[in-house]
């Protein structure tokens, strides 16, 4: 669900509370960004310089730099005289995610968060302790919210470059998630990982931190797993059709 006030998203006004220039231009880029996080802007669609400006309220200074950025980042591909190609969801892409979260997420073992942020993730945890198991849709986006600022303090925490690392795998990650669940909301992903994860943290405890991050992943992974398995949509074959003309006359060009 989208949160504007996640922690994992770039501050938008300056100390003096007046955006600035650069402000305004990360709030367009930051607009659409978390419209492919959230597939407001669909999975394999596509989207024009015209469609964002009129979707979400841009210049078309701000959409051109917004979608540009997209294309930097890897989440859309410019198409000649079509617009942009936003990033499709796939097998090959979970598995890449999901391989580079188990290496880039070992160096959260090594966190060791000031007792401030301890007092806030203990806070967080009594907050979230009766709300767990519960699937009110506003229940839901408190959940979220808190679970965010949880990974908040840990990239916080964290090695600017590994977090900025993991901030884009996150947001992978919640993306994926989020196309699944619109398809069976009533047994969406749900993290469950969180008491054993604010534990581990706050005692500085490597091995306990790492084996929180695991079984997240591992639960992840399954999810993502049994979503693709109820995908009906016919693989396509990639072995050539032997009757197939081109093919044959490409085969004699080689």
């Amino acid at each position: 669900m989208y949160d504007p006030s996640s922690p994992l998203l770039r501050p938008v006004v300056s100390q003096a509370g007046a955006p600035n220039p650069e402000a305004k231009a990360r709030f367009a880029e930051d607009r659409l960004l978390d419209a492919v996080i959230w597939c407001a802007l669909t999975p394999n669609g596509t989207v024009t310089e015209a469609d964002v400006m009129e979707r979400f309220g841009l210049t078309k200074a701000a959409a051109r730099s917004g979608l540009a950025r997209l294309g930097y980042d890897g989440w859309a591909t410019p198409q000649p005289r079509a617009g942009w190609l936003i990033l499709p969801i796939s097998g090959a892409l979970i598995g890449q995610i999901i391989e580079a979260r188990r290496i880039a997420e070992a160096a959260l073992a090594t966190l060791k968060l000031p007792d401030a942020a301890c007092a806030e993730l203990e806070n967080i945890g009594q907050i979230l302790l009766p709300l767990d198991g519960r699937n009110d849709p506003g229940v839901l986006r408190t959940v979220n919210h808190y679970l965010n600022r949880i990974d908040g303090i840990m990239l916080e925490a964290s090695n600017p470059f590994t977090a900025r690392h993991l901030r884009k795998l996150w947001h992978h990650t919640a993306r994926i998630t989020y196309y699944f669940d619109q398809f069976t909301p009533s047994e969406g992903f749900r993290r469950t990982d969180w008491p054993d994860l604010i534990k581990a943290l706050c005692d500085r405890d490597p091995t306990a931190i790492t084996a929180a991050r695991t079984d997240l992943l591992a639960s992840q992974e399954t999810y993502f797993l049994r979503q693709i398995l109820r995908d009906e949509t016919p693989l396509m074959s990639a072995i050539p059709n032997p009757n197939d003309t081109k093919t044959n006359l490409d085969r004699r060009e080689q």
